[in-house]
C-alpha cells in the first residue's frame, strides 16, 4: 500500500498538541516512534499513552548543519514537497506540530522512544537524542526501547514484551548520538566514515546503520550506489517487474529500512538517460497516480539496458557516463562532488 511519505506513514498529523492538556489532566505518558504504523500498535498495547510519530525519511535528501531544529524541519518539508510526497502546506504544518509536540515533552508522565535497527529508525534516533542532549535537564528519565526486529509489524502481545527491554537513556547514548548526528551533517563525509573505526556500542545497531548509510555513496569502483547495486543484481536474476524488485531487494538487505516511496525514486533514476541502465516504464512513479496508472508502473517488465550489463560485470563506471546529484546529510553529492566509498576497505574516495 502506498500511503503518507513512505508505507510506514499511513495517517494524519497526530493530535499531540491539541491534546497536551488532557495529557496533563490525565496523566498520560508519551511514546515517540518512527512512524504512523509501529504508533497505531503502540496506541493499542499501551493505554494512556499519545504517540509522536517523526515521519522523516533521513536517509533521503539533505540534512545539513542547522541551527535549530524548526530550521531543519522547514528545510526537509521544502525536499519532500519537491520529490512531490505530499502537498507543501500540509507537510510543514505536519513538522510543525511534530516539533511543538516535542517541544511540551514535560508535560507528560514518561517519554520512552521506541526504535528499531534499520538506517531509517537509526537516524530518527540520534536526531531525536542530540535534542533532547542540547535541551536544559537533557531528558532526565527518558526511555528507550531498541527493537532487532520491525514494531510495524508485531503483536499487542509481542509489544508488550519489547516493553520489558526499555531503560533509560544513558549519559554515554547522549554523547555518541549527539556527536554521530553532528557527523552526519557535515559539508563532506569524512567525519562520518571515521565513525565505523570507533565503539559506537552505546547504540547497538548505530554501527551497521552508519556503513548502510555510506554504502550509498557511489561505489569506488562502480559508481553505484549499493540500493543501485542491488537492484541490478535482482533484474539480472530474473525479478521481471518493479513489485517484484521492491521484495527482492528488501531481502538482499540486513536490516531493510527504505519505503517504495523512496525505492521508485531509485529504480526511475536508473530508468533514465543520461547512463541509462534499466529498461521500465515510461512512466515516472508519482504518490498522485491514480490506482490503475500505479499497477500499469509496478507490473511494468523491467530488464537491463546493454549499459547496465556492462555496469553490473563491472566493465564500465555509472558515475562516469550518469549525473549524480543526491545527498548523504549533509554531504551534496554530484558530479562535480563525487565522494566514493571502498567498502571492501571500509575507505572514502575524495573527489578528484
Amino acid at each position: 500500500m502506498v500511503c503518507g511519505f513512505q508505507t510506514r506513514v499511513c495517517s494524519p498529523t497526530a493530535g499531540v498538541v491539541e491534546q497536551m492538556s488532557d495529557a496533563l489532566q490525565s496523566g498520560y505518558d508519551l511514546i515517540i516512534t518512527n512512524g504512523d504504523s509501529a504508533g497505531e500498535l503502540l496506541r493499542k498495547a499501551f493505554s494512556g499513552t499519545e504517540v509522536l510519530p517523526w515521519r522523516d525519511v533521513l536517509h533521503d535528501g539533505p540534512v545539513p548543519l542547522t541551527g535549530t531544529l524548526e530550521e531543519l524541519s522547514e528545510l526537509r518539508a521544502d525536499f519532500l514537497a519537491e520529490r512531490s510526497w505530499g502537498e507543501p502546506d500540509a507537510i510543514r504544518e505536519n513538522f510543525r506540530a511534530r516539533d511543538r509536540g516535542l517541544a511540551h515533552y514535560e508535560a507528560f508522565e514518561k517519554v520512552t522512544l521506541w526504535f528499531e535497527h534499520d538506517l531509517y529508525d537509526q537516524l530518527q534516533l540520534i536526531q531525536i537524542l542530540d535534542w533532547f542532549f542540547g535541551t536544559p535537564g537533557r531528558g532526565a528519565g527518558l526511555q528507550l526501547v531498541q527493537s532487532d526486529d520491525f514494531l510495524g509489524t508485531q503483536s499487542v502481545e509481542k509489544l508488550s514484551e519489547f516493553a520489558k527491554l526499555s531503560a533509560p537513556v544513558t549519559e554515554p547514548q547522549f554523547a555518541l548520538a549527539s556527536r554521530v548526528w553532528a557527523a552526519f551533517r557535515q559539508p563532506d563525509p569524512k567525519a562520518f566514515a571515521v565513525l565505523l573505526d570507533e565503539d559506537l556500542s552505546a547504540l547497538p545497531y548505530l554501527a551497521q546503520a552508519a556503513r548502510r548509510m555510506l554504502q550509498e555513496l557511489p561505489d569506488a569502483n562502480t559508481g553505484l550506489a549499493r540500493t543501485q547495486h542491488q537492484i541490478l543484481v535482482a533484474i539480472n536474476d530474473g525479478v521481471g517487474t518493479p513489485r517484484e524488485l521492491f521484495r527482492a531487494v528488501e531481502r538482499l538487505e540486513e536490516a531493510a529500512f527504505m519505503g517504495d516511496w523512496s525505492f521508485w525514486w531509485w529504480v526511475d533514476g536508473l530508468a533514465s538517460s543520461p547512463g541509462q541502465l534499466i529498461e521500465a516504464s515510461e512512466s515516472k512513479f508519482s504518490p498522485n497516480m491514480g490506482h490503475d496508472e500505479f499497477m500499469a508502473y509496478v507490473d511494468n517488465p523491467i530488464g537491463l539496458t546493454p549499459l547496465g550489463f556492462q555496469v553490473l560485470g563491472g566493465a564500465l563506471d555509472y558515475a562516469a557516463d550518469a549525473r549524480i546529484d543526491r545527498w548523504m546529510g549533509g554531504t551534496h553529492v554530484t558530479s562535480d562532488n563525487l565522494w566514493r566509498w571502498n567498502d571492501r576497505e571500509s575507505a572514502l574516495v575524495a573527489p578528484d
